[in-house]
């Protein structure tokens, strides 16, 4: 039960975390999610003395981490700078465990030579998506994008090697160099050839099962995610290398589809990189974690090595100095023999070469891997005592780790800030705003064309879902969007003190019981026509505690109710909703008129969508402009509307409707980017969301 409970608390942080980086957007994702794991240590301590098995460790998230890189790698632009990429995953890791290990050794004595080298070796991968996680834009240049991609890849299994080879040393006492030598060739080049062999098998296998028509996409992804773990595992029994043998097989099941293909393969390269963008979050999101949670023991005499706070800060500092001080020197050398190497230029570094070579520095925290490799040191060496300074190590890790991501959080994008012109988030909803207003134009239209009036009904309830749409899209657009969203509220609230004038009025004629049918009735009805959330639960509050307890009973007992008494009651709270939208348009129409502009604007947005429910709600009645009523008994003396053809139209035909109705806001898309008034990526944006509706729309 312990080890469920801490499951459930760490999956718990990685969900806080993601709802705390959207309130703040300055940090990036893994600083938010440390921080979170710090503080779920401090509400509940004993969560960071939690251990879990170094092995088990290393096949749960290290092997499904560096089998998605790999797997979704370029192998074109691996090639094309593979000299580059192996300089930095090999010479430059080797290179980083002799400084920082002689290092690390020398300012803290008590850790021996090769467990410093362990940690050394650690802090060889770099985790380029922490980059990706940053607030800002960063502007790198395609080189700078590969090199980064393709070391991260590579550097982790060559950092795992070195790092066994290293805990190897520290847990037995012995080491051999040519033992070590021939002992790396095997781990090294027997995992490359073991993962190949298996990949190519994994790969064999499941096109066998298409060719075969099994074309279940589900078994098709958990065999993608079930591969990693059984090729790491078998590569391990056989003695070689089990990361290496992960990432060959990765790149040799890596899909690069072309731009038309089945549509078969199309769902299940959605369905796949969907459910991989999920594990490869959650691995990601477990591990900054857990380095959160192991922060509160820094104070620790048993932890830190009875260092206080500032000798301690002061070798995580140096430590961080050193890894990128040898990571920097490493690329101005590697820049400059590629620049010479392919333009024949023999000059001395430039000032822009220094630059370029100091971003693609910063821009190579460490991330997850160093953390997930760190905390598979042991727990006690060969003869049983325990693994010297274990705890100190993984400190100092974990605060190297922190220190990268912080640098890069807070340098990078001041160092490389991204000047193109790209879309931005607020570039992309005004783009749909704009299309869901023209779509609705369009709907609109149809509708007035009256040469198909069966399709009616089903339009308009499609028409409403589109102004839900619009209005979400309009709340989320930036200042704009701040000013419609408290005109919204404040709209919602006058409309709510109108339905409580006229609840009591109802009071006054009828029943609790009987009018508890309606508040369901009324709320549905708001859901269909454009409100969402808050929206739809304006309106009938209840009546006190007794009309409570009867709306309750309706709820779980709804009972039978006659057609023409349902009629008649859907028929009446149109009629209340109608009023409703009347109050709304009238208060906006006074803050339009009104001397704050900003308000004036948001109001002038927010007329027209009440005016369209309203004309919707008239329409589904048979009422034409005529307002229902100032009271409540007029709501309920009006006559019987028929109903149950509109019903049965709309029942028929809203699936049709949905379809073309997604496939016209394709078309608007398309039309707003032949006319100029979009680009290229937002229309590709606006499309995938189209795309995902449609497959929503076909699963119901």
């Amino acid at each position: 039960m312990e080890s469920f409970e801490f499951i459930l608390i760490i999956l718990a942080c990685v969900i806080v975390a993601s709802v705390a980086e959207r309130l703040v957007r300055f940090v990036s994702l893994p600083l938010v999610q440390i921080a979170t794991g710090l503080v779920a240590a401090l509400l509940v301590p004993h969560v960071a003395a939690v251990h879990i098995d170094s092995e088990l460790f290393l096949v749960m998230f290290i092997a499904p981490l560096l089998f998605n890189e790999a797997r979704e790698s370029s192998k074109r632009d691996l090639w094309n700078n593979l000299s580059s990429i192996l300089s930095l995953a090999i010479g430059l890791v080797a290179i980083t465990v002799l400084v920082v290990g002689f290092a690390l050794n020398w300012m803290v004595p008590a850790i021996p030579l090769a467990a410093a080298f362990a940690c050394a070796a650690a802090l060889g991968p770099t985790d380029a998506a922490a980059v990706g996680a940053l607030g800002a834009q960063v502007n790198l240049s395609k080189r700078q994008k590969t090199l980064l991609s393709g070391e991260s890849l590579i550097n982790d299994a060559s950092g795992v090697v070195c790092f066994q080879f290293a805990i190897a040393a520290a847990v037995t006492g012995a080491f051999s160099a040519a033992d070590a030598g021939i002992t790396f060739l095997v781990l090294f080049f027997g995992g490359i050839a073991f993962g190949i062999v298996a990949g190519f098998a994994a790969f064999l296998l499941i096109t066998f099962m298409r060719r075969r028509g099994f074309e279940n996409n589900i078994v098709h992804v958990l065999y993608e995610v079930f591969t990693p773990f059984v090729v790491f595992l078998l590569a391990e029994q056989i003695h070689v290398s089990g990361i290496l043998a992960v990432v060959a097989a990765g790149l040799v099941m890596a899909r690069h589809t072309p731009r038309l293909t089945t549509t078969s393969q199309a769902r299940l390269n959605l369905v796949s990189n969907s459910f991989w963008e999920i594990i490869v979050y959650l691995i990601n999101g477990v591990v900054f974690v857990l380095l959160g949670m192991q922060l509160p023991q820094a104070m620790s005499p048993a932890v830190n090595g009875g260092y206080g706070p500032g000798p301690l800060l002061g070798v995580i500092a140096t430590v961080t100095f050193l890894v990128m001080l040898v990571r920097f020197v490493w690329l101005v050398a590697t820049e400059l023999f590629h620049r010479r190497k392919a333009a024949g230029d023999k000059r001395t570094p430039t000032p822009q070469l220094l630059k370029d070579a100091l971003v693609t520095t910063i821009a190579g925290p460490k991330g997850a891997v160093t953390l997930s490799i760190i905390f598979t040191i042991p727990l006690t060496v060969e003869s049983g005592a325990a693994f010297p300074e274990r705890s100190f190590i993984i400190l100092v890790t974990a605060g190297v780790i922190l220190l990268t991501l912080v640098i890069a959080d807070l340098v990078l994008p001041r160092l490389a800030p991204n000047e193109q012109s790209g879309a931005s988030e607020e570039d992309v909803k005004r783009a749909e705003i704009a299309v869901l207003r023209n779509t609705i134009d369009e709907l609109n239209a149809k509708i007035a064309e009256g040469t198909h009036p069966e399709y009616e009904p089903a339009t308009r309830v499609v028409l409403g879902s589109y102004r839900t749409r619009l209005v979400r899209a309009q709340i989320e657009l930036g200042a704009c969007g701040d000013a419609v969203g408290k005109l919204v509220r404040e709209t919602l609230a006058v409309q709510q003190r109108r339905a409580d004038e006229l609840e009591r009025e109802i009071l006054e004629h009828t029943s609790a019981q009987s009018a508890a049918p309606y508040y369901t009735l009324l709320k549905s009805i708001r859901g269909t026509v454009g409100y969402y959330e808050k929206g739809t639960n304006i309106g009938l509050r209840g009546g006190g505690l007794k009309g409570k307890l009867h709306r309750l009973r309706h709820q779980l007992n709804p009972g039978k109710i006659s057609d023409e008494k349902a009629e008649l009651m859907y028929y009446q709270t149109c009629l209340f909703a109608i009023e409703l939208e009347r109050v709304a348009i009238e208060y906006l129409e006074g803050i339009e008129a009104g001397p704050d502009e900003s308000a004036a604007h948001a109001a002038g947005v927010l007329i027209n969508e009440h005016r369209s429910i309203e004309q919707t709600l008239q329409e589904r009645v048979g009422r034409t402009g005529e307002a229902p009523g100032a009271n409540a008994g007029a709501l309920f003396d009006s006559s019987q509307c028929t109903l149950s053809e509109q019903f049965k139209l709309s029942r028929e035909y809203i699936d049709m409707i949905t379809a073309a109705s997604l496939s016209i806001e394709l078309e608007k898309i398309g039309e707003m980017q032949g006319r100029g008034l979009i680009t290229e990526e937002i229309s590709q944006k606006l499309r995938q969301n189209v795309y995902v509706l449609q497959m929503n729309a076909e699963g119901e």
